[in-house]
């Protein structure tokens, strides 16, 4: 037992004897080591230094650049008020001729509107971005006492901007907006054009698929194109992918850049597609009164979803005096070949007393009547008239021979009375612009077993 005791305590000296080194070397490499950790804490934060300087720099001469573009905007917007055409043009960017060119051209269009006092150059910059080279800027002008946006393009050129023809390529980073029924896809430069329309089109789908019971359609899929040469239009029709130019390519409204023009178009479109969808696919042909009911139809859809007046006076009685319910049946009815005395059906109604304005109808017809003339469709064309009356047949054959003219009609007054031989009959005051001339017709429409025929 104490021979194991000895062996023990002898290997513990062992552990604990020190391993000779002198202390004072010791504390020399510690010494070193935290030199020269000290040397590279000093190098990274000088390195972190100088790129915090580099960076604000670079910071300070973006800001001056985005000011100094500022500058050049009003500089532009100067000139253009007081007509200096020289400073004007000196911003231009020489290079691009034909760009001088049309700035030329806008400096007349500008000086036109100032003249007729139509428009106010505020000089308002309401959006900027600047890109090394490249910068934009969205300029504000007044014209006609409403805000509108222009959306300028800029190269850098020394230590100035000069005004540039529009790089598409420049329109910012695409983004997305999806809602429930619409994905729109977009570039910055569109950012508050695509969130107005976003809202629209969920608004309008939800509204139109409510009238017509769309079913399984796909979901709408919009693209805002920055592109000159491109066209608002379906790309692809069934699958519902859709094709917007930006409004900031030409002039738009500030405040909303969705306007008025480019709601129609849009509107349209979708009201068509989900005609389409409820009909169908259905084809109608002129002249039978079917290619008017489902055009009509899509005006008022498009009525509705706008609340912008679309001529659609027939459709609109309809839906005002016995709901929007007797359109999708109307349609959901409707042939190829359908005549005018399908609505009678679906209302239950006869026409004499039945609270409905034909005004946009008589305008249609008086249009068919004049392309059919052009065409030589005698035998269609014969069948909108009261053939029954002579001299409503002898009227008709002079106007075909003497041979369609090009004019506009207009109904401005319309009266659903009864004929001398007690039948209904339409009584239309028409305002023919053709020829130069503007003059106001009365034109009658007798029924003749439920179907309008011209008898004047």
């Amino acid at each position: 037992m104490s021979r194991i005791r000895l062996e023990w305590n002898v290997e513990s000296q062992q552990i604990d004897r020190s391993d000779g080194e002198d202390p004072e070397e010791k504390r020399r490499r510690r010494r070193s080591v935290l030199i020269l950790l000290a040397l590279i804490f000093a190098l990274l934060l000088a390195i972190a230094l100088a790129a915090a300087l580099v960076r604000q720099r670079i910071h300070q001469v973006e800001r001056q650049f985005e000011q100094l573009l500022q500058d050049t905007v009003k500089a532009e917007v100067a000139a253009l008020r007081i007509g200096d055409l020289n400073s004007f043009l000196n911003i231009q960017s020489a290079d691009d001729a034909s760009w001088v060119n049309r700035q030329r051209a806008m400096f007349q269009h500008y000086s036109d509107l100032k003249s007729d006092g139509a428009i106010e150059l505020t000089g308002s910059i309401l959006a900027a971005d600047v890109d090394g080279e490249r910068a934009r800027a969205l300029v504000q002008e007044n014209i006609n006492d409403l805000p509108y946006a222009r959306l300028w393009f800029y190269r850098r050129a020394g230590d100035g901007w000069q005004h540039t023809a529009p790089d598409y390529s420049f329109w910012g980073a695409q983004s997305e907006l999806e809602s429930e029924n619409a994905v729109v896809s977009y570039r910055a430069a569109d950012r508050d054009f695509a969130l107005q329309l976003s809202d629209a089109l969920d608004d309008w789908l939800g509204r139109g698929c409510d009238i017509l019971e769309c079913g399984n359609l796909p979901k709408l899929s919009v693209a805002i194109v920055a592109d000159e040469t491109s066209e608002t239009a379906w790309t692809d029709e069934r699958q519902m992918q859709l094709q917007i130019r930006s409004p900031y390519i030409d002039i738009t409204r500030a405040d909303r850049p969705f306007d008025g023009w480019l709601q129609l178009q849009v509107s349209t479109l979708l009201a068509e597609r989900l005609v389409d969808a409820h009909t169908g696919y259905l084809v109608t042909r002129e002249p039978h009164d079917a290619a008017f009911l489902r055009q009509s139809a899509i005006a008022w859809l498009s009525e509705v979803f706008t609340r912008l007046d679309s001529g659609a006076t027939l459709m609109r009685s309809l839906a005002d005096n016995y709901g929007a319910g007797k359109i999708a049946r109307l349609l959901a009815q409707m042939t190829a070949t359908s005549g005018i005395s399908l609505l009678q059906e679906v209302i239950n109604q006869p026409f004499e007393s039945a609270d409905l304005d034909w005004r946009d109808f008589v305008e249609w017809r008086l249009a068919l009547e004049q392309s059919l003339i052009r065409a030589g469709r005698e035998n269609d064309w014969l069948k909108l008239y009261d053939t029954s009356l002579e001299s409503a047949r002898l009227a008709a054959y002079d106007r075909f021979n003497a041979g369609a003219q090009e004019q506009i009609y207009r109904v401005i007054d319309l009266l659903l009375w009864s004929n001398p031989a007690g039948a209904p009959q339409l009584r239309a005051t028409v305002r023919v612009n053709g020829n130069g001339e503007v003059v106001d017709e009365i034109v009658l429409f007798n029924l003749v077993n439920d179907v309008w025929k011209r008898a004047s």
